[in-house]
């Protein structure tokens, strides 16, 4: 039986907000984007919607952003950005959304502009407001969304576009849609080749790869036909990148070898074996890379919290030594 598909999209698309925020807007609410004025720097609000969601019950499929931005009319204004990736109904969204804004507005007195990017699969979810209404008393909030799946229609055309999000929208539907896994290894191979004729900088292209084969996530028993495209795709014509796409499958393959090291710790039951298995599964991965670890690296390691060893396996991909690992 093939093995599940774990598609654990908050991450990436909490950094794709990031990284592609400017196209990000432009794709998916461009009126926005003309409001802005570009020309003044936009600031990302890490620390202040941690203190505003810090107590907030929230599950693992959806990714926040906050960011501030000056419209051309001098005005500041807070975007709250929230993309909900689980593909099922869920009751709490439009008041969490609502719970948000109010929080920003009570505690920072700015203007908040809520925005809501829809990636489900079901057609049928499209949340937009909150309301709760006592005795003649009470609130209605609404909120701007846009559901990806109302973009699939047009998006040869997006793709024409060279916005880079278009093809982070690409990935994310297919993901979703295509349940073929030699299809998704087909698509993913397209995206590629769509993402290396950007006319991004090399930097953007990288990031840009990256993103894509986490969306699209392949199951492990696919690893083989992938690599018979990527190299097919390498006789057929001159590929730049080729270090970075063997890179993406050393990410792949750390990724597979962690879960390999949580699920022995799963099975012993406890959350010390859980973490022992991450740092041990962590230590053959610097030991391939780097040679033989310093002692002192050892006992970091083993001594660490999930949380950084997670971070630091995510380093191991661009990290030319152990010092930028542990940086």
């Amino acid at each position: 039986m093939p093995a599940q598909i774990t598609e654990d999209h908050d991450s990436p698309w909490k950094e794709a907000l990031e990284y592609f925020f400017q196209p990000f807007l432009q794709l998916l609410y461009p009126d926005i984007h003309t409001a802005i004025d570009w020309s003044k720097a936009f600031v990302f609000l890490d620390k202040e919607l941690q203190k505003i969601t810090r107590n907030s019950r929230t599950g693992r499929r959806h990714a926040d952003k906050l960011v501030r931005v000056c419209f051309r009319d001098g005005h500041e204004h807070w975007l709250l950005i929230h993309v909900e990736v689980q593909g099922t109904r869920e009751a709490e969204f439009p008041k969490r959304m609502f719970v948000y804004y109010y929080r920003i507005l009570d505690r920072y007195q700015m203007d908040v502009i809520s925005l809501a990017v829809l990636a489900d699969a079901d057609p049928r979810y499209r949340p937009d407001r909150f309301e709760n209404r006592v005795a003649g008393s009470g609130i209605h909030f609404r909120f701007r969304t846009v559901k990806l799946l109302d973009l699939e229609p047009g998006l040869d055309d997006m793709l024409a576009s060279g916005n880079p999000f278009a093809l982070l929208v690409a990935a994310q539907l297919t993901a979703k849609r295509v349940k073929d896994d030699k299809g998704r290894v087909d698509n993913l191979i397209g995206f590629y080749r769509l993402a290396i004729r950007q006319k991004l900088a090399r930097e953007q292209i990288e990031r840009l790869l990256v993103f894509l084969d986490w969306l699209v996530a392949l199951p492990p028993e696919m690893e083989g036909y992938y690599t018979e495209q990527v190299d097919r795709w390498k006789e057929e014509e001159a590929v730049p990148y080729v270090s970075m796409l063997e890179k993406i499958a050393t990410k792949r393959g750390i990724e597979k070898g962690i879960e390999e090291g949580i699920e022995q710790g799963i099975q012993i039951g406890e959350d010390r074996g859980r973490t022992e298995g991450r740092a041990t599964m962590l230590i053959r991965l610097l030991q391939l890379k780097f040679g033989d670890l310093p002692d002192d690296v050892r006992q970091h390691l083993e001594h660490a919290s999930e949380a950084e060893l997670d971070t630091w396996a995510e380093r191991i991909l661009f990290a030319g030594s152990l010092e930028e690992v542990f940086r």
